[in-house]
């Protein structure tokens, strides 16, 4: 009888570790799995979609600026920083679309993010900038939009839609014949 005996014990044995296997095996199988973003995230910023609103502080003294303040206007809406060589060769080009557009119902605004406020506001002093920039230190609207690198330029409609997103600086004169074409198309071509 003892023959019998040892082959359930190896045969109970075998089974343990099937199912010890089956239990390793789902579990490693589901660390592989990408997480699910919690349910409460904004959506994706993407064409159409509408854009995260927000308030952050001006530099032009402790004015709160919101999206919303901008109701019915189109926004051009560009992250930066006082470090990043792009982002300096563009804010001429921005001012510049700011003179050109803003009695045509444009605003021009200006996040800057992964700076200090003080090196941020010498920044738009030195470059004699004059459409709205505020700070986010805390970068929770570049979390927000999806801003990977900088610059970033979101186009955003009447409708607070964004409509497009450029990832790079408008440099040099196609650089601001490429960023006029965005606002020409969000104005209707007028």
């Amino acid at each position: 009888m003892e023959p019998p005996r040892r082959s359930w014990f190896w045969a109970a044995g075998l089974a343990v570790l099937i199912a010890i296997a089956g239990v390793v095996f789902l579990g490693l199988r589901g660390a592989f799995v990408p997480p699910r973003p919690p349910a409460a995230s904004p959506p994706a910023p993407g064409p159409y979609r509408p854009a995260p609103d927000f308030r952050l502080r001006a530099f032009d003294g402790d004015r709160i600026v919101g999206l919303s303040d901008f109701r019915g206007t189109v926004v051009v809406l560009n992250f930066w920083a006082s470090w990043c060589t792009p982002c300096r060769q563009e804010m001429p080009n921005l001012e510049r679309a700011w003179q050109e557009f803003r009695a045509r119902g444009v605003i021009v605004l200006g996040i800057n993010v992964l700076d200090g406020r003080s090196e941020a506001a010498a920044f738009l002093r030195a470059f004699r900038i004059t459409y709205p920039n505020v700070h986010d230190p805390e970068q929770t609207r570049m979390v927000a939009y999806q801003v990977t690198a900088l610059p970033t330029t979101v186009f955003i409609d009447r409708e607070r839609r964004i409509r497009a997103r450029f990832v790079g600086g408008y440099v040099g004169a196609a650089g601001y014949a490429q960023l006029r074409a965005e606002i020409l198309a969000l104005l209707g071509g007028r």
